[in-house]
Parts: C-alpha cells; structure tokens; sequence
C-alpha cells in the first residue's frame, strides 16, 4: 500500500511538472487576422483593430536547427508593446523561454523584447530569414510572473514560444 501510494506521488510530481509548461505553436493555430485579444492554452496573443497579429500558413516550411518544422507563424506586423502586437504568458523563476522566430527581413536581424509589468527586462535576437531556417533564442526566467514578448522595432515573425 505505501509503495502504491508513493508511486502515485512521485507521477503526480512528475505529471504537474510536465504540465507547467506553456506551449504555444504557430503550427497548432487557424490562420487569421487577430483585432483582439486571442488566449489559448493561458497563452494570449494580444492585438487591436489598430494592431493586427496575423496568423499564417506558410507556403515554404521554416526549420530549425535542432529540426523542428515550422508550417505556421505568428507574423507581429511591426513594434509591440504590453497592449499590442506581444505574446503574454507566465512564467516561474528558474524555468527557461526558448522562442523559435525570424525577423520578417531577410537582411537585418531584429530584437525581441522580452517585460513584465515593470517594462523591457531581456532582449532576444531573431535572426534575419535566410534559407527558410528558423532561429531559436533563449533566456532564463528571473522572477516568477506575467510577462510580454513583443518586436522592439519592425516585423518579426514567431514560431513557437516554450517556457519550460
């Protein structure tokens, strides 16, 4: 009986482990023009009228280079903020972002702002689109909250955002 219940414990630690992540693909989602505010999965991707967010299927696939197939993006459409044109999640200290994403130029990189509610506190590189490969930046969650990643000037385009 306790080894049963141990058991028990030690999958339900692993399984709500496995749980706390958050997980946003641009593969998973139906191509359209966000005017609002679209949550799935705790994940929002936040737009207005003024501020569209496209969701599209892309015609030429992009790859990474750990190998992950990308057939969808998240095209931001320009400079985000905490209101616009931004992915928000939560997240917990210690865990890891890693975001898959291109600028949408394909001569000039471009920068990922990564806030919380007191504003800009990381910035991440997405590298300029050549050869269809997608470019994956990473970066360590600090303090456990509400966060906001937004293009800090001109398009990008997101792939996928993991927080694990």
């Amino acid at each position: 009986m306790k080894k049963s219940l141990i058991i028990l414990l030690v999958l339900t630690i692993c399984l709500s482990t496995v749980m706390a992540e958050t997980y946003l693909n641009a593969n998973d989602l139906t191509p359209c023009k966000l005017t609002s505010t679209f949550t799935t999965d705790g994940v929002a991707i936040l737009a207005t009228a003024e501020k569209a967010v496209d969701i599209e299927a892309l015609e030429i696939v992009r790859e990474s280079e750990d190998g992950e197939v990308f057939n969808g993006r998240i095209k931001l459409n320009g400079t985000g903020s905490t209101s616009y044109r931004a992915i928000k999640f939560n997240a917990k200290k210690g865990e890891t972002l890693t975001v898959y994403a291109n600028s949408s130029s394909k001569t000039e990189a471009r920068t990922l702002t990564l806030a919380n509610e007191s504003g800009p506190i990381s910035s991440l590189v997405a590298k300029e689109d050549v050869d269809n490969k997608a470019s994956i930046a990473k970066v360590k969650i600090n303090t456990t909250g509400t966060y906001y990643l937004y293009s800090k000037n001109k398009g990008i385009n997101i792939y996928t955002l993991i927080v694990e």
